[in-house]
């Protein structure tokens, strides 16, 4: 431990020098080095007259500003002559010291008064002291000069609010924080603009003029919503910029989702908003994503285009593809046309999409897709075209038709899951109301999720369809009282059936649809705040203004996240970078060089892992680990093959708590005794196998037969424990071996190295078990021949057992308390055993020592009288005696003749793999096939270099972007 962590001192020293001094080396002073920095690069530009003079040209957004700035300088210049011109004296004023200017506005005929701070337009309370009267009399309208204290308000002073009380704010999660974390979005502050609110009643003023996407500000106001309107347009055009780069499929873009059921009213709605006629069927008439992005513009325009990033199964395409759709639309008539043709060419996307532009009977041969994940995309710009940016999903369906594909209903709510599962996204439910709510699956789908509901618009469509004394309902749900959301319902009514027969603009629908809300109960009889929810033009302001509000929250982490995945995407193609090889020979010679010395390393055992994580992965934790509890397996299974004696007769009353306590004594250190698969027998029983197999021996003598056949009964049983050691070790092996392959070929799969390697791999794994199991084979077949040389062991352990078969047999007549004693006989205690006997057994053991004879108290149960099973005892004690020896030495030798012909032999000097390796087809060219790359690293690659351009793109677009 104490080295490893000298170790570590030391070289988090030396890293941590060496990383930032090659870092400002090779990147900071690199990047403006003298021999080929950044000035040697810049002068690679081309600086001609020319070229320089278009290098030095103004932002646009300067010139634009300058343009702007003279424009409202004029109108200033304007109106100030005309003032100056028209307007007579102030009646009075008041000059007092240490203050700002307000100017006051007065109007007689109105009697209202309104209070401007110079400061920017922002609210504020000014502690106002007590001043003389204003005259007021006549229609006098001109500007007062007061210079009022600016002092905090005291308790006995009077404020007085610079604007009109601003109706309570509504929460939103997506309004831009006050400290900008992106270039600042704005919009007109409610409470000073309240024109401008499109939560107020007050967006009804006369300075807004009304178009089918929303209010926009009259000429006089423009100036004034100007930068507000660009930066959301910048904003918005940022969004559509990183949508079309696919990187949508990477990344969490804010985007706005339009869900709602069958034949709820969605594509009226988008109609209402954009201003466009779309497709219309009598059942489901969106089949496919339909992305739209309205923009305001001098001139109405129309661009359509099919983006392909699925392929007709579903699967992800490795590049997205957009193509455009036609030409651009200049007359809002043939959008429905070609949105109809389409959504044809996105159901067929084998197919070339220009097939479908011409197609005036929509009409091609070929089955087409009932849905489709790929989407099209409609880019419409126009002076009366809301900003808006959003995605219009095919309605949920709750069943099909005869003939349809049951498949589809799923389909069709995965796709919406699909969208609306990401965080960023803001769904708008379009619920109608000529329909039970409980009914519409898109309620459903949306409104059970609790996370949904923070960020879900509610549109209830259909209000003039409403059956009479049912308005109620959606009245509770439009003041939040039933089924609430964080953003609040709105409520919208599109054209009628008859509106659409007789061809009712959508400037004519727009007025009958505020006409409706103000003059219909019970929507006329709201009060202001749910009067602000009642059409299609509040419902696009709002929608617009808090899709710019997310975009302007969530960009900088947008851009830090493309950074990110740019860089990790760019660290894994350098690992995957395809090698460049000179000699193939080389390269495939030293592979399969260090394999096999890998190889050996692991059969020579090398440490296994600490904690590691896979307790079966044999190298993490041990090749030979591994074998020896293999091993030691074989080990008890063989020892539980011991003769299995009971030194008594079958006629003994011997009860099984006594047997039990017998076998007990027997065992001692060997725990096999009574145990195993081995029948057991009794000492008259081995008495009579002997006496029946006695030949010609002289009285009191028995054949060695008797003894060779109670050694077989547990012999017989090794061949089959040795050959389940060898397929146990072999397994093991054979997939350590495997694992090996695996990680040291992975990458080379393809062209057939790793197939080679592991084809001779195995012939030889073949060779060397076929010449294993011949081994321990002849292992077996010597040990069915009872042999040893082991003398001294043999002849120790057989009087061991038969001095304890005596001992128990003698208990078993009666002698148990002289057989207690001599067992309990302790020469240092004279209280061990009966005083008398243990002085008897003292005096007894001196006078043999005397003799020179050296023996314990427990050997003088042997000169216990003799009975007619001694010679069993005997037989039982050698036979399990030479059992001891044989299992001990068969238990050696078969896991030592397995390690040396099977896990050592396949990687053996003569003639192990190394050797059998070399014999594969090494030629330049079999080697150059050998080494070709793996299928999925190439199609890593693929998709990896297919992501980079992605996200390069919308790198460049949001630098593009920033630097303005």
């Amino acid at each position: 431990m104490a080295e490893v962590r000298a170790y570590f001192q030391v070289a988090y020293k030396r890293f941590g020098d060496n990383i930032p001094k090659v870092i400002d080396a090779d990147f900071v002073r690199a990047i403006d080095s003298s021999d080929d920095g950044l000035d040697v690069a810049l002068m690679s530009m081309d600086l001609s007259t020319e070229k320089c003079m278009e290098y030095l040209q103004e932002p646009r957004s300067v010139i634009q500003e300058r343009t702007k700035l003279a424009g409202k300088k004029q109108r200033l210049e304007a109106a100030q002559l005309k003032l100056d011109r028209s307007s007579p004296k102030p009646p009075s004023s008041l000059i007092l010291p240490n203050t700002f200017t307000i100017m006051v506005k007065k109007n007689s005929k109105k009697n209202n008064t309104s209070w401007w701070s110079d400061r920017n337009r922002e609210t504020a309370e000014t502690a106002v002291p007590e001043a003389p009267e204003v005259h007021t009399a006549g229609t006098w309208q001109g500007s007062l000069a007061l210079k009022i204290p600016a002092k905090p308000p005291g308790p006995d002073t009077e404020k007085i609010p610079l604007s009109p009380a601003p109706e309570p704010p509504v929460s939103d999660p997506y309004s831009v924080p006050s400290t900008p974390r992106a270039p600042s979005l704005r919009a007109p502050t409610p409470e000073l603009y309240p024109e401008y609110d499109s939560e107020s009643p007050r967006s009804a003023s006369p300075r807004m003029e009304p178009g089918p996407g929303g209010d926009r500000p009259t000429a006089a106001e423009e100036p004034r919503m100007g930068d507000y309107f660009t930066k959301r347009r910048e904003l918005l055009d940022i969004l559509k910029k990183l949508h079309s780069t696919g990187i949508q499929n990477e990344l969490d873009l804010p985007q706005i989702v339009v869900i709602g059921s069958q034949s709820v009213g969605k594509s009226s709605l988008i109609e209402s908003m954009s201003g466009l006629t779309l497709p219309r069927d009598s059942g489901t008439c969106t089949r496919c994503p339909m992305e739209c992005r309205l923009q305001y513009g001098q001139a109405w325009s129309c661009k359509i285009s099919l983006r392909f990033h699925v392929d007709r199964t579903g699967r992800p395409l490795a590049t997205m593809r957009e193509v455009p759709f036609g030409s651009t639309l200049y007359n809002a008539e043939d959008v429905e046309k070609m949105l109809r043709r389409a959504q044809r060419a996105i159901l067929r996307p084998e197919l070339d999409p220009t097939l479908f532009i011409d197609d005036s009977d929509l009409h091609v041969f070929g089955v087409p897709l009932t849905f489709s994940g790929n989407c099209v995309c409609i880019q419409v710009e126009g002076p009366n075209v809301p900003d808006l940016y959003f995605y219009d999903l095919p309605g949920i369906i709750a069943n099909v038709g005869d003939g349809g594909n049951e498949a589809d209903i799923k389909l069709v709510e995965d796709l919406a899951k699909s969208y609306i599962k990401r965080p960023n996204c803001i769904v708008l439910l379009v619920i109608s109301c000529e329909t039970d709510f409980e009914n519409q699956g898109a309620g459903r789908l949306v409104l059970k999720d609790p996370a949904l509901r923070k960020r879900t618009i509610g549109v209830l469509t259909k209000v003039d369809r409403i059956e009479f004394g049912g308005a109620s309902k959606w009245v509770r749900m439009l003041r939040g009282e039933d089924q609430p959301l964080l953003h609040g319902w709105y409520c919208v009514k599109q054209r009628d059936l008859v509106q659409l027969q007789e061809g009712v603009t959508w400037e004519e629908a727009r007025s009958f649809e505020t006409e409706f809300f103000q003059t219909t109960s019970p929507w006329a009889d709201l009060d202001a705040s749910q009067r602000a929810r009642l059409g299609s033009q509040k419902l696009a302001d709002r929608l617009g203004s808090i899709l710019s509000n997310l975009v302007s929250q969530e960009l900088p982490g947008i851009r830090k996240t493309v950074n990110v995945e740019l860089s990790k995407v760019n660290k894994r193609l350098s690992e995957l970078a395809p090698p460049t090889i000179s000699d193939p020979r080389k390269v495939v010679i030293t592979l399969i060089r260090d394999f096999t010395k890998k190889l050996s390393k692991h059969v020579e055992g090398i440490p296994p892992m600490v904690n590691p994580a896979d307790p079966t992965d044999t190298t993490a934790t041990g090749l030979l680990h591994n074998l020896n509890e293999a091993y030691e397996r074989f080990r008890v299974k063989l020892h539980k093959t011991a003769p299995q004696f009971r030194p008594w007769s079958t006629t003994s009353n011997v009860d099984s708590q006594t047997q039990k306590r017998l076998l007990d004594t027997a065992k001692q250190d060997d725990d096999a005794v009574g145990l195993g698969k081995t029948n057991s027998l009794h000492a008259d029983e081995v008495m009579d196998l002997a006496k029946r197999s006695r030949t010609r021996e002289l009285p009191g003598n028995y054949p060695f037969s008797v003894k060779e056949r109670l050694i077989l009964e547990s012999v017989n049983q090794w061949s089959d424990l040795a050959q389940e050691c060898f397929a146990e070790v072999k397994d093991i092996v054979v997939r350590h071996i495997i694992r090996i392959v695996d990680e040291h070929f992975k990458g080379y799969n393809n062209g057939g190295l790793k197939e080679a390697v592991s084809k001779i791999t195995s012939e030889q794994i073949v060779k060397c078990t076929a010449l294993t199991k011949k081994k321990i084979e002849g292992l077996y077949q010597s040990e069915r021949s009872p042999y040893t040389q082991n003398e001294q062991y043999f002849l120790s352990y057989k009087a061991k057992m038969l001095n304890r078969y005596k001992s128990i047999y003698q208990e078993l007549e009666g002698k148990t308390n002289l057989v207690t004693a001599l067992r309990g006989y302790n020469p240092s205690n004279q209280y061990s055993i009966n005083t008398n006997q243990w002085s008897y057994l003292n005096q007894a053991i001196a006078n043999l020592q005397a003799f020179g004879i050296t023996v314990s108290a427990e050997d003088l149960i042997t000169l216990l009288p003799q009975h007619d099973t001694s010679q069993a005892l005997d037989i039982m004690a050698e036979v399990r005696a030479y059992f001891q020896v044989g299992y001990k030495r068969f238990g050696d030798n078969v896991p030592k003749q397995i390690d040396a012909d099977f896990v050592r032999g396949i990687d053996s000097s003569e003639d192990g793999l190394d050797v059998a390796l070399m014999s594969m087809d090494l030629s330049t060219e079999k080697c150059l096939e050998y080494l070709q790359e793996p299928v999925t690293v190439i199609r890593e690659r693929s998709d990896l270099t297919s992501k980079k351009k992605r996200l390069q793109s919308a790198q460049s677009k949001l630098d593009r972007y920033y630097r303005g």
